[in-house]
């Protein structure tokens, strides 16, 4: 272990992360594509229903936001703070609200070219890797995503350099503590997930830095201190069996859950198929890097041993933790899209594997393969189409049934048999201003399927919760998902039975299936 010390601590002892004219030309260009991606097809798809919560949360003035998601229990609230600050700024246009997350992701490039020149990357590395992470599918979905992902990324990234820095420091190892700990508080603000990073930086230092364990440790308790308010408000909102309703879902992972996470890293954008090819394209470099340092009598260079062990620790670390965690705890917390923080450590290890290739021969024949690679997911990502979703169906459908229906001096209800089309009713209601409807979600009904991942929110009295006794008046609406229309079936059979008949029918078709919003009323009326 002492042999491998001045790779991690003390100054740097190498420069190969010079660039010469035409590799900053080609940063410069990829830095485009980068760009180019996360913002092509921006607003192709509509807001979906973890994004809908997002702007749901961001509307309540901020007491009562951070009471909203504490009783979420699953999110720390930092995200939908800044999402309430931006809608201020901006409004709620669907473009607005996208650029949030999609600048957040391009920001990500600060903290990533610092990383790649403290880990001292050779130019070729690191533009390889700028070019694997400008065109990954799974960084460039959540780069569009109104969710917390792309922050995650964002200060994931930063809190990885900072330690970084930390770990070499020399007079200054006091202030670039600080500074760690200040975007680590950020981070675990962010998401729980967070604290997987900081568990992988704890991890690095008990491997190659134990001198540095102490005071690392001094302000890992400091960030529990400035957590516990937080944590005191979510242990308070989890008594009402809050935990079990968002994560009785989640199933604990097997080890082939962790292959998929990489495969996801892997594949190319809008085709999963080709996630078992990419594996192994990826993959093999870092095991031949792993054999050749395995090697008797390999002394590897301080900067190649200093860019492995970080990048190793901090592509797989968090996962195995967030793996292991999953097993122990009483209830599993897995979740591939929150390990983005390994993302992009983890495609800066293959990129540096490739590159460190002997013989040439096969780090040639690799590069080739990786640019027809690179060719395919560029295309993929310019011509691919968004698919038509489900959920997209509700909006349009609402917004022309709010036409059609006639003035009422009543109210009128809508009742939608799954939490995910009740809460996307009542948003585009909501959006709208629209208060001649209540929406009432119809829970216990036989044959309609329930996805227990989809809930709606805690405290929220924006939609009524009833069993099927409720459906009651001489006029009302019904919303449901059906692969076709058959009467034979719920709810329609259930509508037939207590002497309803259809008066309009409002559909739109998706893939696989149909959205209905049909207007109802008793026979003879």
């Amino acid at each position: 272990m002492g042999a491998d010390q001045p790779a991690v601590t003390g100054q740097p002892v190498s420069t190969t992360g010079s660039f010469t004219g035409g590799q900053l030309a080609a940063f410069a260009l990829l830095v485009c594509l980068y760009v180019a991606t996360r913002l092509w097809q921006l607003t192709a798809a509509c807001l979906w229903f973890d994004e809908i919560f997002s702007l749901h949360a961001a509307r309540h003035e901020w007491g009562p936001l951070l009471a909203f998601a504490a009783a979420d229990v699953v999110h720390p609230p930092l995200f939908y703070l800044l999402l309430k600050g931006w809608v201020k700024l901006g409004g709620e246009s669907l473009v607005w609200l996208r650029l949030l997350p999609a600048l957040a992701a391009i920001a990500a490039l600060v903290p990533f070219a610092l990383l790649c020149r403290e880990l001292r990357l050779a130019a070729t590395e690191t533009n390889l890797a700028l070019a694997l992470i400008s065109v990954n599918g799974y960084l460039v979905h959540y780069a569009q995503t109104l969710r917390m992902y792309s922050l995650l990324l964002l200060l994931g990234l930063g809190s990885l350099w900072l330690f970084l820095r930390f770990v070499r420091a020399g007079s200054d190892q006091l202030r670039s503590l600080l500074y760690l700990t200040a975007v680590n508080l950020l981070l675990i603000y962010t998401h729980y997930y967070g604290w997987f990073i900081i568990g992988a930086q704890a991890f690095f230092l008990l491997l190659f830095a134990r001198g540095r364990l102490r005071p690392f440790a001094v302000a890992v308790a400091a960030l529990a201190l400035a957590f516990s308010p937080w944590a005191y408000a979510v242990a308070r909102a989890a008594r009402n069996g809050a935990l079990a309703q968002n994560l009785g879902w989640v199933r604990r992972p097997k080890a082939f859950d962790l292959a998929d996470l990489f495969m996801s890293l892997d594949a190319l954008p809008h085709f999963p198929q080709s996630a078992a090819a990419g594996l192994a394209l990826f993959n093999l470099p870092i095991l031949l890097w792993v054999w050749r340092r395995a090697k008797a009598g390999d002394r590897p260079a301080a900067n190649q041993h200093a860019a492995f062990s970080s990048l190793a620790t901090f592509a797989f670390a968090p996962a195995l933790l967030a793996f292991s965690a999953s097993q122990l705890l009483p209830q599993s917390i897995w979740g591939s899209r929150h390990l983005i923080l390994i993302a992009v450590p983890y495609l800066m290890l293959a990129a540096t594997a490739i590159n460190r290739l002997r013989p040439d021969w096969a780090r040639i024949s690799m590069f080739i393969l990786i640019i027809c690679w690179l060719f395919l997911a560029s295309s993929l990502l310019l011509i691919k189409k968004e698919p038509s979703y489900i959920w997209c169906a509700w909006d349009p459908l609402v917004r022309q049934m709010i036409r059609v229906a006639p003035p009422a001096a009543d109210e009128i209800k809508i009742y939608a048999f799954e939490d995910l089309i009740a809460y996307h009713i009542w948003f585009t209601l909501d959006s709208t201003g629209e208060k001649r409807f209540r929406v009432v979600r119809v829970r216990g009904v036989t044959e309609i399927a329930e996805d227990a991942q989809y809930f709606l929110p805690r405290g929220f009295d924006g939609v009524t919760v009833a069993d099927p006794g409720a459906l009651s008046g001489d006029h009302f609406w019904v919303a449901f998902r059906d692969a076709s229309w058959d009467p034979g079936r719920q709810p329609l059979k259930l509508l037939a039975d207590r002497g309803y008949q259809i008066e309009e029918r409002l559909s739109i078709s998706a893939p696989g299936q149909n959205a209905f919003l049909v207007q109802v009323t008793r026979k003879g009326e």
